[in-house]
């Protein structure tokens, strides 16, 4: 199997190539989340980026989401749901049924508004609320373009007449199975290389870390995650990878994610049990200042064995910052000479790395640059937008498949 790492994402089984410009006429698109505005985590960092960048370029386009945006930099409405956090049901139900509410009190939310036109786009990486809208929308001419990573396999994007996924390597899979794919789209995840960029001031932003002081000099090693016990982040072991490295010149490790509060009093004093006070724990920050939280750090590492894609990763790059991973097909392709993919479930082999990156800070500074590089060349928002605008223009003048 090939996976081609080209800006115009093709394989050997025959990616869409995108080489035109948009016209001037695009048509009218929604990309719709139910947790943005309350969550900040993968599909609501993907819809409100995207958004915001088809804005930029002068796309038609709303987004919609189920909490408040007051800072968003483009239009955006409120769906009104219930949000997987609500008090009165996070105690007794799942967080997979939590969610499956949320996602269908947005769909009925939605279906209720009598907006939906013809030709409409409608862009949703939520899988139920993709699926619900998907069949109540089709017979008003409305297309809905379902963007995953293949968490729930190819099967499930099956069901829908378009589809984005994030790398050749999801396209590939699916095309192998059998499934028809001709009306999938490989476009990956953008970042905002103005925002996050290796321009940001270092030494304010290790003042960021406000209670959690940070020399000029330390080596700091930053992770973002969720604190839960079921999270797949595995920020665990890279606290105790860290906790491997030399003694005589110890490593700070920046963490940065969500939980609640019991579970980050948890986590915080396991973390601290073996790191003491090189381990700062932060929790829910602010979306303004994770450029400054980037900008802190010497090294990103990320423990998860499987992503679908990791827009942290990009956000990591962007900023000049090298990158260590598990060697999945998916993030080696991201990360590319921007850091390395190691296998996370061998015990010392991220300390290895970390301390190599350490004790040779002109390499790793190289890597940052070629992390950079990469970022700008294939992530950023003049490579990436155009596709979503090419993508958007061929969906509209398909004609929607009988049912």
């Amino acid at each position: 199997m090939r996976i081609s790492t080209n800006r115009q994402f093709e394989t050997d089984r025959g990616v869409r190539a995108f080489h035109n410009a948009p016209s001037a006429a695009s048509p009218r698109v929604t990309i719709a989340c139910s947790g943005l505005g309350r969550i900040r985590r993968g599909n609501e960092t993907w819809a409100r980026t995207v958004a915001e960048g088809l804005h930029r370029a002068g796309s038609n386009v709303t987004l919609l989401g189920g909490g408040p945006l007051p800072d968003a930099k483009c239009p955006y409405r409120r769906i009104a749901n219930v949000p997987r956090e609500f008090l009165l049901t996070r105690n007794w139900l799942s967080w997979g049924l939590r969610y499956s509410v949320e996602q269908l009190t947005a769909a009925a939310a939605l279906l209720a508004q009598p907006t939906w036109q013809p030709g409409d786009i409608l862009h949703i990486a939520d899988p139920g609320l993709a699926w619900q809208m998907s069949k109540r929308t089709r017979r008003k001419g409305v297309r809905v373009v379902y963007k995953d990573g293949l968490q729930l396999g190819p099967s499930y994007c099956a069901r829908f007449d378009f589809v984005q996924v994030l790398a050749p390597y999801y396209l590939t899979i699916a095309h192998n199975e059998g499934f028809d794919t001709r009306n999938w789209f490989v476009i990956p995840h953008l970042v905002d290389t103005r925002r996050f960029s290796p321009e940001n001031d270092r030494i304010k932003a290790r003042r960021l870390l406000r209670g959690h002081p940070l020399a000029p000099d330390d080596f700091v090693v930053l992770a973002v995650g969720d604190y839960s016990p079921e999270s797949n982040k595995r920020l665990d072991w890279i606290v105790n990878e860290v906790s491997l490295l030399n003694r005589r010149s110890p490593a700070h490790l920046v963490l940065a994610g969500q939980a609640s509060q019991t579970d980050l009093a948890i986590f915080t004093k396991q973390a601290k049990d073996l790191l003491g006070e090189r381990v700062h724990v932060l929790s829910n920050v602010n979306t303004n200042e994770m450029p400054l939280l980037y900008a802190s750090a010497d090294a990103f590492a990320h423990a998860a064995l499987h992503e679908p894609f990791g827009i942290v990763f990009l956000e990591a790059m962007a900023s000049g910052v090298p990158v260590a991973a598990h060697h999945f097909p998916v993030t080696e392709w991201i990360v590319g000479d921007g850091g390395c993919a190691i296998d996370m479930t061998e015990p010392g082999r991220l300390a290895a790395v970390l301390e190599s990156w350490r004790r040779e800070p002109e390499r790793r500074r190289a890597i940052g640059l070629s992390a950079r590089r990469r970022a700008v060349e294939m992530f950023g928002e003049d490579e990436i937008v155009p596709l979503y605008l090419r993508m958007y223009e061929r969906i509209a003048a398909e004609p929607l498949p009988r049912p």
